[in-house]
């Protein structure tokens, strides 16, 4: 799974400015509530965990990548923020009020990482998604055979949470879900 993942090495061109046009600071800042827990899974260098931060009580920074959790000391990590050096499927964070996977669930064993989200997102938690299209217009995605389209990521994802929005977007797909009865 692991050979489109980007390299460490390279972990500057994740601070490109367009990133912002993937998902905006608006749109991450209205998914969290003042004071909640957030885990950003994939978070590199902390390009959209920084946001995140200045809105939630506490930030897990999860990579399994060192390397990205190095730029980030570098670089500046927010008070708030605790970087966790894991696999999203193994992560042992107690519990969070937000889920963010940004273009990382491509890189991800899904459905580990959604039994392992199911036991770390308190009730009333929200899981926020945004990642490449199998539908993109472009070619300048990961391999297609790695993508999800908003479609095909709802159905595996409501095997394990309740699927509140999936949408196509511009060369992404954003899906939202929520913890169903335990």
């Amino acid at each position: 799974m692991d050979e489109h993942i980007l390299d460490s090495e390279k972990a500057a061109q994740l601070e490109d400015k367009t990133r912002c046009r993937i998902v905006s600071q608006e749109e991450l800042l209205g998914a969290i509530d003042d004071g909640d827990t957030v885990v950003d899974i994939g978070s590199g260098t902390g390009f959209f965990t920084d946001d995140m931060a200045t809105r939630a009580r506490k930030v897990y920074a999860v990579d399994f990548q060192e390397g990205m959790h190095e730029f980030y000391r570098e670089k500046g990590v927010p008070e708030n923020v605790e970087l966790v050096h894991s696999r999203a499927s193994e992560i042992e964070i107690e519990q969070a009020d937000v889920i963010f996977s940004i273009l990382s669930l491509h890189e991800i064993d899904l459905e580990k990482a959604l039994e392992t989200f199911q036991e770390v997102l308190e009730p009333g938690g929200k899981l926020f998604v945004i990642d490449w299209s199998q539908n993109a217009a472009t070619d300048d995605i990961p391999p297609r055979e790695k993508l999800y389209s908003a479609e095909s990521a709802a159905e595996v994802v409501s095997e394990f949470f309740d699927v509140l929005e999936a949408e196509e977007r511009y060369n992404t797909f954003k899906l939202v879900a929520k913890p169903g009865p335990r």
